[in-house]
């Protein structure tokens, strides 16, 4: 966090949090209410603020004040670049172990604890050329069934390697990671 931010929560500990105002949308883009928030500053402040408190509901400390966000999918939004995965909010949680596909079809992959939804804009792509399954083939509708049914393998491949593809019921990612998608007070 901000030193200017660590300063102010020593100066007024105890400034009331606020609920209902901001969210991360599934495509890593900040809201503050219905307005997308497209300033450099502010979001590149969001991102070197942005925590998790000890009952799983992220926040900006804004100055002395916990902001909570709504989260659409995940704590955080992922996007392929030339180096991988990037992270939304900027973190680094080492190289994901599994992918998981949710019942309408968001992608997510998990590393190092931390869970985050794959941005919508990536999916084609990553649909038609890196989900395989055990023969090494694009998955068939039979393939899908049999996997829904826990009787088939699928992998994501991608060039840093594969990751095992597994279901999650949208309603499971606050229990299975601890997540608290809409905070409340």
């Amino acid at each position: 966090m901000d030193a200017m931010v660590l300063a102010s929560l020593a100066k007024w500990p105890n400034v009331p949090a606020v609920f209902g105002w901001l969210r991360l949308d599934a495509r890593g883009q900040w809201w503050l209410r219905e307005e997308r928030l497209n300033q450099a500053a502010i979001v590149d402040f969001f991102r070197r603020n942005y925590a998790r408190d000890g009952d799983g509901r992220y926040y900006v400390q804004n100055g002395p004040q916990k902001v909570y966000v709504a989260l659409d999918a995940a704590p955080y939004v992922v996007r392929r670049g030339e180096a991988g995965w990037q992270w939304l909010p900027d973190i680094d949680p080492g190289t994901p172990r599994l992918a998981l596909l949710d019942e309408g079809g968001r992608l997510f992959v998990e590393a190092g604890g931390e869970l985050a939804v794959v941005d919508d804009r990536e999916l084609l792509a990553l649909s038609d050329v890196m989900l395989r399954s055990a023969d090494g083939l694009p998955p068939t509708a039979a393939d899908w069934t049999a996997w829904q049914q826990g009787t088939l393998a699928l992998q994501l491949c991608l060039a840093e390697g594969s990751l095992p593809l597994r279901p999650l019921a949208a309603a499971d990612v606050s229990q299975r990671y601890g997540v608290v998608l809409s905070p409340q007070p």
